[in-house]
């Protein structure tokens, strides 16, 4: 059996079949009709406002496009700007440790030269101080030899020699002392 056979047989018979779907044309017509003029006025009325909300939509989406490749441009533009930062900031970090090695190669030179030269300036006031420290001692051994000699002249000559014998003789021998050392 087929479907339309047994459509027909629901419907009560084998001649009435086709109407559960062509009732009647009138009724068909009007209902046609009717259908026109709800889905007109449905377009005339609603098909403004369902546009609008569809343009809408339409917009908003291209909106978020167009927004969400500016905010990609600017994404690719701002990671530029930091590894162009991070380029910059690597020959800043390069120029910066040469400087400091410059620096510390400059401070370097210049403590040692202080320090050469202090030690060239102690060098020079131990010489000096040196130098006075014989010059002290060759006076103070002179005045000690002065001192003994003229005691040991005295003791000598006291009898036979005047005062002023007696200072010749102690200076010639403090000269020849002097000369001596």
């Amino acid at each position: 059996m087929d479907v339309l056979t047994i459509l027909a047989a629901g419907a009560g018979g084998e001649d009435k079949w086709y109407y559960w779907l062509f009732h009647d044309w009138r009724e068909m017509v009007i209902t046609a009709i009717a259908s026109i003029i709800v889905f007109a006025l449905l377009a005339w009325k609603a098909g403004p406002a369902i546009k609008g909300m569809w343009n809408g939509r339409i917009d908003r989406i291209a909106k978020e496009i167009s927004d969400a490749e500016a905010a990609r441009s600017e994404a690719e533009q701002a990671y530029a700007e930091v590894q162009a930062n991070l380029v910059n900031a690597e020959a800043e970090r390069s120029r910066i440790l040469a400087e400091a090695r410059q620096t510390a190669e400059a401070v370097k030179r210049q403590l040692v030269e202080r320090g050469e030269q202090e030690a060239s300036d102690l060098r020079a006031r131990a010489v000096i101080d040196i130098e006075n420290a014989k010059k002290q001692a060759i006076a103070d051994l002179q005045a000690e030899v002065a001192a003994l000699a003229l005691g040991a002249a005295e003791a000598v000559v006291r009898s036979n020699l005047d005062q002023a014998t007696q200072a010749q003789l102690i200076d010639q021998y403090i000269s020849q002392v002097g000369a001596a050392r």
